[in-house]
């Protein structure tokens, strides 16, 4: 975060005529000037620093105004020759400098704000200078993301809502339109409202494989200056349950909290108007094996694998489920790219596991309504693993209609 240095306070002796008015002193502006320490906090990257439109507010220690300038205003002051110092009575006095005028927003999009303050003393008949002043961020910010994998669950609009100070969300929203998910990037700013029993509480709803889904955690020990990134993330279990887990990075701080939430309905329950049966999508053997039963994989000899499945209403969604006996194959799978593979959207690690088993996979295969298999190719990686390997296709239309079929291929 870039930071904003104000230099100003030492107290000396001094010679100048003073004001009539007895046990007075000088505030001097001599020296004063504005720099920019970009290595103080990467936060403030994300907006301009140093800007002539600080506000430089000075008031006594019971808070009665006694002046206020932006900073500009009195550079062109102190450059003109007219502003050289206040004549202040002796006393205690609080300056405060900030980015922009009044009380910090509660929450607000795209505006940081920044300032400091401190607390001097004037004594008669001398001058009091103040030295660097470093403004620094007066809010927490937070950015939200989802990974490919959760992304590819997503079948309605949803939003994630973070609050700090209650009553003053900010909703990061997450639009659907039929084809992969966009979501909101914007940094979002919050005020601290508690010290540093500051909590944060964030909520998640939104359309997950056809129902409105809604997770929620929260943490403490917000403070200023904090970069919070908050990240949904898709979790698959050993006996291929999905969950979600929302992990948030404070970069600032370095450390990283980590919540497992699981996603339920809420009372919300079913969409009423969700489709209703499988949409007549069906997967039929194209070779001589029986797909509905195990199938054997010969250890020597050709192997002929192929499939097809019909999707009348064309394809929004295709996702395989990976589990087997063998305890080396599911590290083997893990190993290039995991045990649940997106065959539209797949994620770059999930590449590799298509060199053991050649699903097809990509782009084109959104709104297809027939789709080849040829697994044939699968049978020499499979030979090194004896076990049962469940592979299960769950096949989403774009009426929102899901069917999910397995395969079952048996090394012995």
């Amino acid at each position: 975060m870039a930071a904003t240095a104000l230099l100003f306070c030492s107290c000396k002796e001094d010679a100048f005529r003073y004001d009539t008015t007895p046990k007075t002193g000088l505030l001097s502006f001599e020296g004063f000037t504005v720099t920019t320490d970009d290595d103080v906090n990467v936060i403030s990257r994300a907006t301009s620093q140093a800007s002539g439109d600080y506000v430089i507010t000075l008031t006594k220690a019971d808070g009665t105004p006694v002046w206020e300038k932006t900073y500009s205003t009195l550079l062109q002051e102190i450059a003109a020759g007219n502003e050289g110092g206040i004549s202040l009575e002796a006393g205690v006095y609080d300056m405060k400098v900030q980015s922009r005028a009044g009380e910090v927003p509660a929450s607000a999009f795209s505006a940081p704000v920044y300032g400091t303050s401190t607390t001097f003393t004037i004594e008669t008949g001398k001058t009091t200078t103040l030295g660097t002043l470093t403004c620094k961020l007066l809010q927490c910010a937070v950015k939200v993301r989802y990974n490919d994998d959760f992304l590819g669950m997503v079948t309605g609009d949803g939003a994630c809502t973070v609050e700090v100070t209650a009553g003053a969300p900010l909703s990061y929203a997450l639009s659907y339109n039929g084809g992969k998910p966009t979501y909101d990037e914007s940094t979002g700013y919050f005020a601290i409202n508690n010290g540093s029993n500051t909590t944060m509480a964030i909520t998640f709803k939104g359309g997950i494989e056809g129902k409105t889904q809604k997770m929620k955690t929260s943490i403490t020990g917000i403070k200023a200056q904090d970069l919070h990134i908050i990240t949904f993330m898709k979790k698959i279990d050993e006996t291929g349950n999905a969950s979600f887990v929302i992990v948030i990075d404070g970069l600032v701080a370095d450390t990283e909290l980590v919540n497992d939430i699981q996603g339920t309905e809420t009372g919300d329950g079913n969409d009423p108007n969700a489709p209703t049966g499988d949409g007549g999508i069906q997967l039929l053997s194209t070779c001589d094996y029986d797909i509905t039963q195990p199938v054997t994989v010969p250890a020597s000899g050709a192997f002929n694998l192929t499939m097809q499945a019909l999707i009348p209403n064309g394809t929004r969604k295709f996702t395989v489920d990976i589990a087997s006996t063998n305890a080396d194959f599911i590290a083997s799978v893990n190993s290039v790219g995991g045990t649940t593979l997106d065959l539209i959207n797949p994620s770059e690690a999930a590449l590799g596991i298509f060199s053991i088993v050649p699903f097809p996979h990509g782009e084109e295969l959104l709104n297809a309504t027939v789709i080849d298999f040829d697994l044939s190719e699968a049978q020499t990686p499979l030979l090194a693993f004896s076990g049962t390997h469940t592979f299960k296709m769950n096949v989403t239309d774009n009426k929102g209609c899901r069917k999910s079929i397995e395969i079952k291929l048996v090394v012995l």
